[in-house]
């Protein structure tokens, strides 16, 4: 804590800092050559500009290139261990061991171009939802890219925009918010000769802004530059698939030495040169460290996560961050804003009940004056000005706009005739807006809200508007009933998301009772249990986030502390939203998803954006990441068996040739003993089964889920050759190293068809074919081989074990161990199984 608090100062003391630069800077502005409000920058002065490189291209969220995506590809560690391996086994001429080379190859082509693939579809559908600036050039209102503006430019910002650039405001007032920059939520209002900073967004008002830096020199941008020095992968995934390659990597040189000094020790002729003993020991330690490298996981972790985001494509959702799929899969928690979500966001006015007017004007020129009045409009505003138009027979002299925050707007007028003041007229929600007033028109709104209806209250009061000041002695002029449309679509969504143990949790700034309502309406379960969070303390909203379904008149920031808290019990949270009002709970959230039609800031910080604008898309996009995620995990399991149980067995063999006699080497005695396995047990099956479709929701950590699978697998591999080694060493089978190799290799296989077996369910028409056919490859390879069928230099994995020679104790000795392996990886299951403890909520500790 004491450190997030640093970091925060620190960050104010930056801004406070390029503040003061800005303002020593100002002084330039005023030069000729700088654009003015009105007519901005020339189109001479903007192409002098763009050849001075003064142009804000630098695209933070600008993915990998090409070259770079093939590079990363190509120069792996595990990659550069292969061609090491490709280089020892060529200058050994064992050219019949670089089977693997055609697996990882097409692997590795595989993997390019899935992930280009990927790249081209997002850099297209970014396209479409890439943000665009206003500005002003020749005297024209135009709209160029964000990565157009050049500096001096002037701009035009309104409510919901992403502040691309470091700004100075010029004319008007906006209320900013700088939370992503210093994590602070509350909204700062800035005016003439103020600074803008980029990464910050606009969350009421609009004004006009002068550019003052573009590109790198953006303080957004160095903010990042320094934050990714230190910036952790946030995917369990990830630090799982990175965790592996340390170990693998920390266990694999080491071991791949020590195999290779005990060969090169073992070959005592006195004729062999070092050179010699060292190209004879290649093969059995090339076997070893091939065996070790779980060479087909990260191209399949790759290659499920990017077909995942082409098919998302296909259903018009645009991936920001790869691994939020991975959080898709593990959502029990799905926060929805009640406007754009549940509704369209389409609203008309069903009625307006006029309760006392204190002017000579109507109501329709009021609330017309009004709309004429506010600078940008929303989706209250249009239902507004469809059903009273607009019209300037009130001239404003103060304005404060619409924030989710205040739950207000308002205007003071004065008459355009008298010059007199008229005083101050609200529009907003009655609890806020009449404040102590309210109680009297209390059950007549709760009867609109009870139906499913919005009410907004016009008030008035004869005092001017001060900066920062609430409503004081405001007095209802009328009360206007507004319904929303909810999608048609929106039950049958709903109903996906209870169908699959994802609570829904619906988070709005209306009435409580409207949401409910409209909740109800739309399949929510427990709509009944709804709350309005006004007035309420994030202590008090923490403690009731799990006791409530619906919550009403709720802040931005009690949306991020409805997140935290469901977090905080171990909860895996999805917020949907289209305002700047979600930003700072889309933002907390674990996957955060916009609306293509919302605002350019809302669309930034989130992970996906779903372009159609369309609700009914999530169950598809939950149904996505469920089906990536867990067939990782079963491919992962094939994966990290074979890594495991090389590493034991290389191992226990070296500590049984130092301890026990007679001595057995380790049974791989070279890469191409490991190709049944390789190919038929793990590679081809795992790349079908990761792109089954799976829609199972994900439970417990990835790493702990694949283990449970593989440390049983691994242990009853071990109890196999150690039973096998027993009876060799009592005597009881007299086994040439080539019999002991044969029957060691077998027993290995017969754990990982098993494993096979479990990974395939629950099964399906195509898996048992899939298992079929791999398991009738694997016996008839080894029935052939024992045949003699073929040459040894095809089929040398079982060269020993001749049926002609009568050597049916080995057979009944394989019979028994397939018949027991099957109990003993059950008994190790059982043994290694856990129950999930209760976890103690922490949260009211940590606000």
């Amino acid at each position: 804590m004491a450190k997030k608090s640093a970091d925060l100062i620190e960050k104010k003391k930056l801004i406070n800092n390029k503040t003061e630069e800005v303002d020593i800077q100002m002084t330039d502005v005023t030069e000729p050559e700088v654009s003015d409000i009105e007519n901005g920058l020339s189109s001479s002065e903007v192409q002098k500009r763009i050849d001075a490189g003064q142009v804000n291209n630098y695209v933070a969220k600008k993915g990998k290139s090409i070259p770079r995506i093939i590079v990363d590809n190509v120069f792996t560690f595990f990659n550069m261990l292969y061609l090491g391996i490709t280089v020892m086994l060529a200058l050994a001429h064992s050219w019949s061991d670089m089977f693997y080379l055609f697996i990882v190859i097409p692997n590795l082509v595989i993997g390019i171009y899935q992930e280009i693939k990927a790249k081209l579809t997002i850099d297209k559908l970014s396209l479409i939802t890439a943000p665009q600036a206003t500005v002003i050039r020749d005297g024209v209102e135009t709209h160029v890219a964000t990565n157009e503006i050049v500096l001096d430019d002037i701009v035009i910002l309104k409510a919901g925009d992403q502040i691309y650039s470091d700004a100075i405001v010029v004319d008007g007032v906006i209320e900013s918010n700088e939370s992503l920059l210093t994590g602070e939520a509350d909204a700062i209002t800035k005016k003439n000769g103020d600074t803008l900073f980029s990464g910050s967004f606009v969350s009421s008002g609009t004004c006009k802004a002068r550019i003052d830096h573009v590109g790198k020199d953006n303080y957004i941008e160095k903010l990042a530059a320094e934050a990714k020095k230190h910036e952790a992968p946030k995917s369990e995934l990830l630090k799982t698939l990175r965790t592996i390659i340390k170990v693998v990597g920390f266990i694999i040189i080491p071991l791949g030495a020590l195999t290779m000094y005990i060969e090169i020790q073992k070959l005592t002729e006195g004729t062999m040169s070092l050179w010699d003993k060292i190209i004879a020991s290649v093969p059995r330690t090339s076997a070893v460290i091939l065996g070790m490298i779980p060479s087909g996981l990260f191209l399949l972790t790759s290659v499920a996560l990017f077909v995942g985001v082409l098919n998302l494509a296909k259903r018009k959702t645009l991936v920001q961050e790869i691994y939020c799929i991975e959080t898709l899969a593990r959502v029990d928690i799905l926060c929805l804003d009640k406007t754009g979500t549940i509704t369209d966001g389409t609203m008309h006015v069903v009625d307006c009940i006029e309760v006392k007017n204190p002017t000579d004007f109507t109501i329709r020129e009021i609330i017309g004056s009004m709309m004429s009045a506010f600078p940008e409009t929303n989706a209250t505003s249009d239902a507004l000005i469809r059903y009273f138009d607009t019209n300037k027979v009130l001239t404003p002299v103060n304005i404060v706009p619409f924030s989710s925050k205040r739950k207000f707007s308002a205007v003071s007028f004065k008459d355009p005739e008298t010059n007199s003041s008229i005083g101050t007229f609200y529009l907003g929600a009655p609890e806020f807006v009449l404040t102590d007033q309210y109680e009297k028109l209390k059950s007549k709104v709760e009867r609109f809200a009870s139906q499913g209806c919005r009410v907004i209250v016009l008030g008035h009061t004869n005092t001017g508007l001060k900066e920062g000041q609430s409503p004081k002695n405001v007095k209802a002029v009328a009360l206007i009933v507004i319904q929303d449309h909810i999608r048609e679509e929106a039950y049958k969504t709903i109903d996906y998301f209870k169908q699959n143990d994802v609570d829904v949790k619906v988070i709005s700034g209306d009435n409580p009772i409207t949401v409910s309502e409209i909740a109800r309406r739309a399949g929510v379960a427990n709509a009944n249990r709804y709350i309005s969070l006004e007035g309420m303390t994030d202590e008090e909203v923490a403690d009731i986030a799990f006791e409530y379904t619906v919550f009403g008149r709720v802040t931005p920031v009690q949306k991020k502390v409805l997140v935290q808290a469901f977090k905080a019990q171990k909860k895996t949270v999805a917020m949907t939203g289209d305002g700047v009002n979600d930003i700072l709970a889309l933002k907390e959230a674990d996957c955060s998803i916009a609306m293509a039609s919302g605002s350019d800031a809302t669309k930034y910080v989130s992970q996906l954006v779903l372009l159609d604008s369309n609700f009914a898309s999530m169950p598809q996009v939950v149904a996505e990441g469920r089906r990536v995620i867990n067939n990782i995990q079963r491919t992962s399991s094939l994966f990290l068996l074979k890594t495991m149980a090389v590493i034991l067995l290389t191992i226990i063999y070296l500590l049984l040739g130092k301890f026990v006699k007679p001595f057995y080497t380790y049974p791989f005695a070279k890469p191409s003993m490991l190709m049944l396995i390789e190919i038929f047990a793990v590679g081809i099956p795992a790349a079908v089964l990761a792109l089954q479709p799976n829609h199972e929701k994900v439970k417990g950590k990835f790493f702990i889920n694949v283990m449970k699978t593989v440390i049983p697998a691994a242990l009853t591999i071990i109890v196999g050759h150690g039973i096998l080694y027993a009876l060799v060493a009592l005597g009881i089978f007299d086994l040439s190293q080539a019999q002991f190799n044969s029957i060691a290799i077998i027993i290995t296989n017969i754990v990982f068809l098993f494993v096979l077996f479990e990974q395939c369910r629950p099964w399906t028409w195509w898996k048992i074919v899939i298992y079929v056919v791999f398991l009738g490859i694997t016996i008839a390879a080894y029935i052939l081989s024992m045949a003699n069928a073929f040459n040894g230099a095809v089929f040398e994995y079982v060269q020993a074990v001749n049926l002609n020679t009568g050597n049916h104790e080995y057979l009944l000795l394989l019979f028994c161990f397939a018949l027991a392996s099957y109990y003993i990886l059950q008994a190790f299951k059982k043994m290694l199984a856990t129950k999930p403890k209760k976890v103690r909520n922490p949260y009211r500790k940590q606000i």
